[in-house]
């Protein structure tokens, strides 16, 4: 039953817009997705063309390109942070997400009944990946939105460095709208279509005939498993995270915004982060709902024919003898309370608030380095004179 199912849902989830086409071009190699020199690569191709080409028309031109571009802090956060940061994220979480799909068998979760549904959502779940439609949307989606980045706000709206003396979109303006701005969707709609896939198959495992069982001591019937798969989320977060506070550090370092003013959009994305990474996993609330009522009446009923029996024999008998606590019927008693009190604690889902904080803690750290660059030098200084004196 479990090789065959095992060896089937290897990889399942290593592959999708742009690893598709990488492996493709031999970027990716089988079992070895060299997220570090890929990473590397990306941003190499997304930002220094950028810099070279504005610093070409700053000494062509005599136009101060080059210096607006080095000071705009929102493009470094999307090419030299976001894009290494969601590539990176291939090596965390995809893994954990295979080890998760591979723990539905291996823990014999999934009956003997249900393997040949479970084979068929990690078939279909693999082909709807390796398809080229999702590359193809996701190709869409990205040139779409640059379209509507060009042609919707006027060109005044685009950044300087991007723009000719004549207003319209430089060379390098033309780099950045045909590659480095679509590179960075694309890996987004990658990571929205694999994701999407990962919250449909356990649309499909919560369907099955799930052996959960009540007692266990995880508290979620043996499903806590699947929130190993929080914690994969650290890199997406970050390059999520990255994105916003570059956008927000613009504003606040240049043109004088509060920093506070944001405090809604910082927490539309941890929403938005929580919904992407805990989100599928809420799928199985029905299930836990029903195994915590059935282990109730099953447990219940269990612990009150034993509870029963125990006091017929040691509180309705004779007087209490002095080794009567070491009998085993104490020993046994108190283990099975143990046991079903495991029941009356189960939780409709199989993550708790502390598993949250992996997926949402990275997103703090570009807003706290943009709250410290808010921060006056000269404070900065008193402080730790202070601190050394």
């Amino acid at each position: 039953m479990s090789s065959e199912a095992i060896e089937l849902d290897a990889h399942v989830f290593a592959s999708g817009p742009p690893l598709r086409l990488q492996r493709s071009i031999g970027l990716v190699k089988p079992d070895q997705l060299r997220v570090g020199r890929r990473a590397v690569i990306a941003a190499l191709i997304a930002w220094v063309p950028l810099a070279v080409l504005t610093t070409a028309q700053t000494l062509l031109f005599s136009r101060p390109t080059a210096k607006v571009f080095l000071a705009d802090l929102s493009v470094h956060a999307r090419y030299l942070i976001a894009i290494p940061a969601l590539i990176l994220a291939e090596a965390d979480l995809i893994p954990r997400l295979e080890g998760v799909v591979r723990h539905f068998v291996d823990s014999g979760m999934v009956a003997g009944s249900d393997i040949p549904r479970y084979r068929l959502a990690v078939l279909s779940t693999r082909r709807l990946l390796d398809s080229k439609f999702g590359e193809l949307i996701a190709l869409f989606v990205a040139y779409a939105l640059v379209l509507a980045v060009v042609f919707y706000p006027t060109r005044e709206a685009l950044p300087e460095w991007q723009r000719a003396a004549d207003g319209n979109l430089s060379l390098v303006g033309w780099w950045h709208m045909v590659i480095s701005l679509p590179l960075l969707l694309i890996l987004l709609c990658g990571w929205l279509w694999r994701l999407a896939l990962w919250g449909r198959f356990l649309f499909l495992m919560a369907k099955l005939d799930l052996r959960l069982l009540p007692s266990h001591p995880d508290c979620v019937g043996g499903l806590k498993f699947v929130s190993t798969s929080l914690r994969g989320f650290r890199w997406i977060s970050f390059g999520l995270s990255a994105i916003v506070a570059g956008s927000i550090a613009e504003r606040v370092l240049y043109h004088e915004a509060s920093l506070s003013s944001y405090r809604k959009l910082a927490i539309a994305l941890v929403v938005f982060i929580l919904v992407l990474s805990a989100g599928p996993l809420t799928i199985f609330v029905h299930k836990l709902r029903e195994a915590k009522k059935r282990g109730i009446f099953e447990y219940g009923a269990l612990a009150n024919r034993l509870g029963r029996e125990f006091e017929s024999k040691w509180l309705n008998s004779t007087p209490a003898q002095q080794d009567m606590l070491e009998a085993p019927d104490f020993s046994a008693t108190i283990d099975y309370y143990a046991v079903a009190a495991n029941v009356y604690e189960m939780r409709d889902l199989p993550f708790n608030l502390k598993d949250l904080i992996a997926p949402v803690a990275p997103a703090a750290v570009p807003f706290i380095i943009v709250a410290l660059l808010t921060i006056p030098v000269q404070v900065v200084v008193d402080t730790l004179i202070k601190l050394l004196i």
